[in-house]
């Protein structure tokens, strides 16, 4: 990461006004999360002796179920920081997407902080343990899912009933999240920044 690679990032408002998709799903859950204070003072605390000024990246797709559902936390606890965020799309930045494969990240979204000089800090992906649970055993009761996700690039018919199963996915994690999954988001990236 350097500062030119961070300033071609997109700041939240201009990417939720751009996203071809779920935009009125993500607009709907902008403004709903709170920022748990007791984590912003952690996360604070842990960062203080860091150079500065910290910067956060997220690195996704529009098309990520779980960026939509945990932007709209990322957004108002780095804000609350004052920590400044900028999104890449990695199809939009190969070599970033590369640097986090080779890491063997090969999930979205990935979120880093970076300290004054650029050096990663910490680093968490995809989603917190606990709406990844939640997200394997509604699978688990829908075998039909990972059977269209096979099919939807060759049948037609298979992608519209994906889309829709995938938009009831979508809803029900919305409503995990609210049900502290965004409390768990920022949780596990305070324990991550703690542990390193």
């Amino acid at each position: 990461m350097n500062q030119n690679l961070f300033q071609s990032g997109i700041e939240v408002d201009e990417y939720v006004r751009t996203i071809s998709n779920y935009r009125s799903f993500v607009r709907g859950l902008m403004n709903e999360p709170e920022p748990n204070d007791s984590h912003v003072a952690d996360f604070r605390s842990l960062t203080e002796s860091m150079s500065t000024p910290l910067r956060a990246t997220i690195m996704t797709e529009d098309w990520c179920g779980d960026s939509a559902c945990t932007l709209p936390i990322l957004a108002r606890f780095f804000a609350e920081l004052g920590i400044e965020l900028r999104i890449l799309r990695g199809s939009e930045h190969p070599d970033l997407k590369e640097r986090y494969e080779r890491d063997g990240v090969d999930h979205i979204p990935v979120i880093s902080v970076w300290d004054g000089s650029f050096t990663e800090v910490v680093r968490w992906v995809e989603a917190p343990a606990s709406i990844t649970a939640k997200k394997e055993a509604w699978k688990v009761e829908r075998p039909q899912f990972t059977e269209l996700y096979a099919r939807q690039k060759k049948d037609p018919a298979a992608a519209k009933e994906f889309a829709t199963l995938y938009r009831s996915l979508l809803d029900a994690m919305a409503e995990w999240y609210r049900d502290g999954g965004w409390d768990d988001v920022t949780a596990e990236s305070v324990a991550k920044l703690r542990a390193r």
